[in-house]
Formats: C-alpha cells, structure tokens, sequence
C-alpha cells in the first residue's frame, strides 16, 4: 500500500529508483517538498539522501531553486528543461543500477567553478573546519592538480574556490606550490598564474599565500604583471589597506622589483602617491615609499614627488609622517631632497613650534649644507625670541647657534630684543646660556650688560638663578 506523506519509507526525498533518469527524479522532488505537511526541520536530512555520485552543480543549482512556497508552473517547465539539458551536456547517465557518474573536472574547470559559485562562509567552514562538508582530511587531499573529495564522497564546495588558491593558503601545500613554480614550465605557470589571479587582494595579505605569490611574481611574464596592476589598482582605497598592511607591504616590494616596463612603473608609483597621507602612518608603507626612491628614477617618481612635497607640512606634524620626511630626506634622490626642503623652510616657523616638526627643521640643520642653513637662519629672522620661549622652538635655536659657518649675530641682536623675558623663561633661558657659550668679545660683552641689569630679578627666579649658576655671577 503505497503512502502519500513525505517521510514514508517506500518513497523518500532524494532517493532515486533504478529506471529513474535525473529529470523524473527531479520533478518528483520538487512535488513532495511542496506538500502541505512537509516539515522543515528535516530539509537537511532529506537532501542528504542523494547518491554520492550526484553532479554537484547540478544538485546545488537544484537546491538552490526549490522552495517550501508553492512553485510557478511555467518556471518549472523552465527548469526541467534546462537541467535536463545541463545533464545531457555534461554527459551524465541516468537509469541502471550502477548510479550517476561525475566527469572528472579538470584545474581550470575547477578554478571557473570557484570564482563564480563560491562564498566567504564555505571558505570558513574548509579551514575552519565547519560547516555541513566537513574539513578533508589528508588521505582525501591531493598534492598536485587533482580533484578533491570530502570523507562522505561528496564532491567538497569549499574545494571548488579555487584550488589553487587554498592550497597557497595552506601551511602544508605551500611549499609544494613554491617547488612547482621554480621547476615549473610556462604553461604551470600560467595554471598557477590563473588559478590566484581572481584573489589576489586576499593572497597578498595572507600570511603563508603572500610567500607563494612572490615566488610566482618572480617568474611571471611582463603581461601577467600588468594583469596584476590590473587587479590590485582597480580599487585604490583596496591598494591602500594593502600597503598599509605589513604583509599586503612586502607582496608590493616584492611586486616593484618584478616590473618591466616604464608603464607599469608609473602606473604603480601613481597608485601609490594617491594614498600618500595614509601611508604616512604605517611603517610597511614607508618602505614601499622609499623602495620606489631607492630603485626608480626621479623622472618615474616625478608623481610621487610632487604629492609628498604638497602634503609636507601635513607629514611633518605627524608622529610618523615626520620620521618619513626625514627618511627621505637622507635617500639618494636629490630632486626628491631639494623639493622637500624647499617646503619646510618656506614653512619652518610652523614646523619648529611643532612638537613632530621641529625634528624635521632639526634634520634639514644636520645635514650640513651651508646654502640651506643660511635660507633657514634668514627665514626665522625675527622670530628667535618667540621660538626660543617654546618648548620645541628653543632646541631648533640652539642647535642654529652651535652652527659655525653662520653668522650669530643675527640670532643674538634678535633675541636681545626681548631679553629680559628670556633671562627668566622656562626655555629661553637654556637659549641664553647656549649664546653665551658660543658668543665672544663685543657679542659677549652686550649678553653680560643686560644679564647684570635683571640680576636682582634672576636671584628671585629659579630659571634666572640658572643662568647666573652658569655664568658663574
């Protein structure tokens, strides 16, 4: 007696009879999982009921449509047509005793199957072990370019995201993917190539995946690095959280020294300046900066030049951004050099009061160049009593008068304008006690006539008691 419910034994979900080709099987599905009295909580348990040898695109493409609602007639007329048509192309038997075959799928037809039917959620659940799949295990996994199988016989989802590219993620294949790509041919290349190209923002920032695309780097062709261009510039604010990423960093410094062409170059170098300011904060970034200093021509950096001279005072007043001008300013590049100075002393008097800024004013001092030193002495002219009454501005002063090849006497007259405010202040009075060490004769000699003036106020001052200390009055 046959039974009409969904959970009968004589007929239950998914089971397919001998004479039953993967159409009929299909349409006779679709009706039971539309029965009123069909219980949700045993969808699971009813897919699962397929042979193992079931195509997997064509059961997940099924799944995927059906529905606990009622269906449109006429969409799965529709439906029945096109599966029965996806089976007969793919060559799928139906009928006999002996199940359905799957056609073995080779790696670029199973990189297609990644890229387009694929989720971030089956990526977890593969190396996190979860999900409905299962994690493989290592006597089901292959080390080459095979097909991958769960414990159940399924064909795995999570095995179809590209192989290539979970295998560059895995500790344990990592290595065999590197001995591929040195001993490789060019068409492993190219299969190596195609099958990480579509992830290359994720594989550039993985920890493991990041040492295989380098190696890979190394050996691609000058077109498969401007596909690489391609993809990781398309999304400039993607670029930027890549540079800034310690490891996303060293897969760039790996990728400027894998360039060909001028082209790509300024295409880089053009990506880079465009996030210059964010890349400022990270030490990561800071190299791949100075790598393109270090390793291209200032008429290729032209670009990236001109942003970082526009954005310098920006830089300097930055935590890190000032340790980057200063680690520019020290590179190889003169035309580089020459721009950024020219911008800080036309903004110097900012920069010294700036607890960031004034190393970088400090910095320009040290690199001994008397043309410079002089431009940045004239600049501040007027303003050395100010700076020197500031924390910051004082040390910018006194590392100005140690200099010998200037002329003092244009700092001292300057700061003797307000020197009896400077004898007792916090900071300048550490500016007087600099200028009198480095003045001599009639300089001095104007120093110590104001000194004796406010000594009656400098004993009651404990700054103004300093100065006498060091005088020795």
């Amino acid at each position: 007696m046959e039974s009409s419910g969904v959970n009968s034994n004589s007929e239950r979900v998914g089971s397919a009879t001998p004479e039953e080709n993967p159409a009929a099987m299909y349409r006779r599905v679709a009706s039971q999982l539309q029965l009123s009295q069909f219980q949700p909580d045993t969808l699971d348990e009813q897919l699962f009921r397929f042979p193992t040898g079931a195509d997997v695109q064509t059961l997940d493409s099924s799944f995927a449509m059906l529905s606990l609602r009622q269906q449109n007639p006429s969409s799965l007329d529709n439906l029945r047509t096109n599966r029965s048509s996806l089976q007969q192309n793919q060559g799928i038997n139906g009928g006999g005793g002996g199940g359905w075959s799957l056609p073995p799928l080779d790696l670029q037809q199973m990189e297609n199957h990644y890229f387009q039917r694929t989720s971030s959620t089956a990526m977890n659940d593969y190396f996190n072990g979860g999900g409905s799949y299962g994690r493989q295990s290592s006597a089901t996994r292959t080390n080459g370019f095979g097909s991958w199988r769960s414990n159940e016989g399924f064909l795995n989802p999570s095995s179809l995201m590209g192989p290539i590219a979970l295998l560059a993620k895995d500790p344990e294949s990592t290595l065999v993917l590197q001995n591929k790509i040195d001993e490789g041919s060019k068409e492993t290349i190219d299969v190596i190539f195609n099958g990480v190209i579509s992830s290359i923002y994720e594989l550039m920032e993985h920890p493991v995946a990041s040492q295989v695309l380098q190696t890979l780097m190394l050996k691609c062709s000058s077109q498969q690095i401007s596909r690489i261009i391609d993809v990781i510039t398309l999304n400039q604010l993607g670029f930027v959280k890549m540079c800034i990423d310690p490891i996303g960093a060293r897969s760039i410094q790996s990728l400027l020294r894998c360039l060909h062409s001028e082209e790509q170059i300024l295409r880089v170098v053009g990506a880079v300046s465009m996030g210059i300011l964010s890349f400022a904060r990270s030490n990561g970034a800071k190299h791949v900066i100075m790598q393109c200093f270090n390793q291209f021509p200032p008429s290729l950096n032209r670009n990236l030049i001109e942003v970082l001279a526009q954005n310098c005072l920006e830089l300097a007043v930055d935590q890190h951004g000032c340790c980057m001008l200063q680690q520019c300013l020290g590179s190889g590049c003169e035309v580089l050099k020459k721009r950024l100075i020219r911008e800080i002393i036309a903004n110097a008097l900012r920069l010294c009061v700036n607890n960031f800024g004034n190393y970088v004013v400090q910095y320009v001092v040290e690199l001994n160049d008397p043309n410079v030193t002089i431009l940045l002495v004239r600049q501040l002219f007027g303003n050395y009593a100010r700076l020197s009454r500031n924390k910051y501005g004082s040390h910018v002063v006194q590392k100005l008068l140690r200099i010998q090849y200037i002329d003092r006497n244009m700092i001292v007259y300057d700061l003797l304008k307000d020197i009896d405010t400077l004898l007792v202040d916090p900071f300048g009075n550490y500016v007087i006690q600099t200028a009198w060490l480095v003045c001599e004769d009639e300089l001095r000699l104007h120093l110590l006539r104001h000194i004796e003036r406010n000594k009656p106020l400098m004993r009651c001052n404990k700054f103004g008691k300093k100065v006498l200390d060091k005088l020795n009055r």
